[in-house]
């Protein structure tokens, strides 16, 4: 028995624990949004966006009032807020409030608070709660590039460029739901490619848990990542292990997801009474924006005798500005095109069915999420940069792209290929600068990020803010 041991320390020695290409893609996340975190660059809290502003909110309330309620907070006067029996909670899902509270219960406890030190609490907090799960993604998509038989350099840039290309790294410099709701789709994908690669047995399929878990907390964080809760359970369906082995891994799917949606239900329910969080809930709105009459992406107005085929028009002119308008898909990540071509080279006959149909599952989520948006009424201003709805599909979609770098192609291509990329890291690096403007992007978010990065906005004085918030320091 002592041999054993002795030999298998021995062993545990000689391997490598640290892989350089594996480190490599969070290591650059990290050295490029720690100095760009918008506490850091933007901390008055006038120009903080209504979103960040409601999530520090429940933070503040859950920790150091035990309660949902944020009116005793210092983010009382927030207009992203909904009235409920006498008292004003956050329109946003709570469940990223919830995870969010042991952080800051730690750090209030060695003693950081909101009204002392806003800055240095909000800054550890986006560390936490969004720039760390951005960094760990891009070493789960460097472990999923072992689906394409990739050499380590090869995965390791195509980890760099599905967290530096799609926008990913531009709200990472952010507190939002967006972008850890991404890491979670990913880290979703990663478990079912992981089954499929590794194939240890029956055992394996425990992993499917860990899917059902992460899918359903991406869900939670974020509403729109609930379409891939779903889809992800065809792909379950057809992993190729015996009949039994594909019940029993649905079944723990469903297991994994119970804890997060829990937890989803246990939050929203006695606040809205349903499992809608406030946000879909416009009669218990603080305020109900109206769309400006300048916007090119805004809806038709509520008139009755708006002719049908008018409406539909509408909504194609949305649906087209969706790729290719101020806050189009194509218009800040072309690149994005390669990781659809890559997913038309996996429909080949050599690929497993469970890969198949998880490229195809990427591609339908993020249709229905963009058909979504641009069906229902929403305000494209609040957008933010690029489009933050759309953030937790895209890395996932530029994954595929390992199937297309498998192949050989003629130097065209790969310049093309090389262009595309350099503009899309060129954007999304020019959006981490500041992706969550309060007054959001009415037209090109490109050409605002350049403006604000020039000229920054002075901070709106208005008496939303100017009181309570104005510093977010005020003495107890």
């Amino acid at each position: 028995m002592i041999t054993r041991s002795i030999d298998y320390f021995r062993r545990y020695l000689r391997r490598r624990h640290v892989r350089p290409w594996a480190l490599l893609p969070p290591i650059v996340v990290l050295f490029i949004s720690l100095p760009l975190l918008r506490p850091l660059r933007h901390p008055d809290p006038r120009a903080i966006s209504d979103d960040e502003l409601s999530r520090l909110a429940t933070v503040q309330a859950m920790v150091e009032r035990h309660s949902l309620a944020i009116e005793k907070t210092n983010f009382a006067f927030i207009r992203a807020k909904i009235e409920r029996g006498r008292h004003w909670y956050s329109d946003q899902p709570p469940t990223m409030a919830a995870l969010l509270y042991g952080p800051y219960w730690t750090i209030r406890q060695l003693g950081l608070t909101f009204r002392e030190n806003p800055d240095w609490v909000m800054y550890l907090l986006t560390v936490i709660g969004v720039t760390l799960p951005v960094a760990a993604a891009g070493g789960l998509v460097y472990r999923m590039g072992r689906l394409f038989e990739l050499p380590r350099p090869w995965r390791a840039a195509l980890a760099l460029a599905v967290v530096l290309a799609t926008g990913l790294i531009s709200y990472a410099t952010v507190l939002n739901a967006h972008a850890p709701a991404a890491a979670l789709v990913l880290a979703s994908a990663a478990c079912l490619i992981h089954i499929t690669i590794a194939r240890r047995g029956p055992y394996g399929i425990l992993w499917i848990a860990v899917a059902g878990f992460c899918a359903a907390l991406a869900a939670a964080i974020d509403p729109p990542a609930g379409v891939f809760l779903l889809l992800f359970i065809p792909v379950v369906l057809a992993l190729r292990v015996p009949v039994r082995l594909r019940i029993a891994g649905l079944l723990l799917y469903v297991l994994g997801a119970v804890g997060p949606l829990a937890l989803h239900t246990a939050l929203t329910v006695p606040v809205t009474g349903d499992l809608r969080p406030g946000m879909f809930h416009p009669e218990l709105r603080f305020i109900r924006d109206e769309v400006p009459a300048d916007d090119p992406g805004r809806l038709i107005d509520d008139d009755e005798t708006a002719s049908v085929w008018r409406s539909v028009g509408h909504s194609l002119s949305r649906l087209i500005g969706a790729f290719i308008g101020g806050h189009g898909l194509f218009s800040h990540f072309p690149i994005l095109i390669v990781g659809i071509l890559g997913v038309s080279m996996v429909m080949h006959r050599h690929w497993p069915i469970t890969t198949k149909l998880l490229a195809s599952v990427t591609i339908a989520g993020g249709l229905l999420i963009i058909l979504a948006y641009a069906i229902c009424r929403v305000d494209w201003r609040y957008a933010m940069f690029g489009s933050r709805w759309f953030i937790v599909f895209l890395p996932l979609t530029l994954f595929w792209a390992g199937a297309w770098l498998r192949r050989s192609h003629r130097p065209a291509s790969w310049i093309v290929v090389a262009v595309f990329l350099a503009f899309s890291v060129t954007v999304s690096l020019l959006g981490a600068t500041g992706p969550m403007p309060r007054g959001g992007f009415s037209h090109y978010t490109v050409a605002g990020s350049i403006r604000n990065l020039l000229t920054p906005p002075q901070p709106d004085s208005d008496a939303l803010l100017a009181g309570r918030l104005a510093g977010v320091n005020p003495s107890p």
